[in-house]
């Protein structure tokens, strides 16, 4: 467990190596940003850096016996507080706060990581303030969250704030290669839609991701020779399951904002679906670029209909009927 394994977080990186290697590390740290892409992996190293025994520039050495132990999750000065339930709740904190209060039992300090800080409730949130107004010595707290503006303004101002941001394509997908044992395209492909989220792209099914892609074209294939009858069947066919209804129109968007890209720029680092160019570039080629704005727009009002709970049938019905007539004109 070290900072060498973090990928794509480059100035929160120098800025927890330069504090180190200064003694200047802030009591408390906020990690801010979006779920997935990093936070929680980067405190632990820098808990492991802290108490490792012969820590250098990467911070942890990742073979210590500290090191090792806070990877496992099994270091007794390393402690990690998350919801119990919805919340945090204050009993939580009450428990925390009394486990700091102890001298470190092996390590240089106590280390506490709250994983999702804005889960605290006012209660909780309130015990957890005095924590920070009074801190242990020897303890260093690290909050992690993806709604720092959920938190109370004077825990905010108290803590040391460090934003994360998402990882870019590119170094997604080389994780993803590295990791999941990926080919470059599939690879790439997941970095796509993980919208820089190492969590998402871990726990992402490339083939299921594909195999729904396919199901989208099919159906637009179908609704390209579809008179009224058959648009009404299918319609009824596609209500009974509304969430891959949704889970369909998510993906027909997504694939007409491919191919307008592609029609105006020609640029295939920018398209999700990479590995289709060939048929994106077909697409870009037959149909016209209002025609595609316009199948968007009614996609796009279509799932905002499902959302606000609207009839699945009236929705498809309509849908298919517009997209059908539009293919005709």
């Amino acid at each position: 467990m070290s900072f060498a394994e973090i990928v794509g977080h480059d100035r929160p990186l120098i800025i927890l190596k330069r504090a180190l290697a200064n003694h200047t590390l802030a009591h408390a740290c906020l990690f801010s940003g979006e779920e997935g892409i990093g936070k929680k992996m980067t405190a632990l190293a820098l808990a492991a850096a802290v108490n490792c025994s012969v820590a250098g520039g990467n911070g942890g050495c990742g073979q210590c016996t500290a090191c090792r132990k806070t990877a496992s999750g099994n270091h007794p000065d390393v402690h990690l507080l998350e919801a119990d339930g919805d919340e945090i709740k204050i009993d939580q904190i009450r428990e925390t706060q009394a486990v700091l209060s102890l001298k470190p039992f092996e390590g240089a300090k106590k280390i506490l990581i709250v994983d999702g800080a804005e889960r605290m409730n006012a209660a909780s949130s309130n015990a957890f303030l005095k924590t920070l107004e009074e801190p242990p010595g020897d303890a260093l707290i690290v909050l992690i969250s993806s709604r720092p503006r959920s938190l109370l303004q004077t825990i905010r101002s108290r803590c040391q704030e460090i934003r994360f941001h998402p990882l870019s394509r590119r170094a997604l997908a080389q994780v993803l290669a590295r990791t999941r044992g990926l080919s470059e395209g599939d690879a790439s492909f997941l970095a796509a839609l993980a919208q820089g989220s190492l969590g998402r792209g871990l726990a992402m099914d490339g083939e299921r991701e594909k195999a729904e892609r396919n199901e989208v074209l099919a159906l637009w294939s179908r609704v390209e020779a579809m008179g009224p009858g058959d648009a009404l069947a299918e319609a009824e066919a596609l209500s009974k399951d509304r969430e891959r209804l949704e889970r369909l129109l998510e993906i027909g968007v997504e694939w007409l904002r491919d191919a307008v890209i592609y029609h105006i720029t020609g640029e295939e680092d920018l398209l999700v679906h990479g590995y289709a160019r060939d048929m994106l570039g077909q697409w870009a080629e037959r149909l016209s670029l209002p025609r595609m704005l316009a199948n968007m727009e009614r996609m796009s009002m279509s799932r905002n209909l499902l959302g606000r709970r609207v009839s699945a049938q009236l929705v498809a019905e309509n849908l298919l009927l517009e997209l059908s007539i539009g293919q005709r004109a």
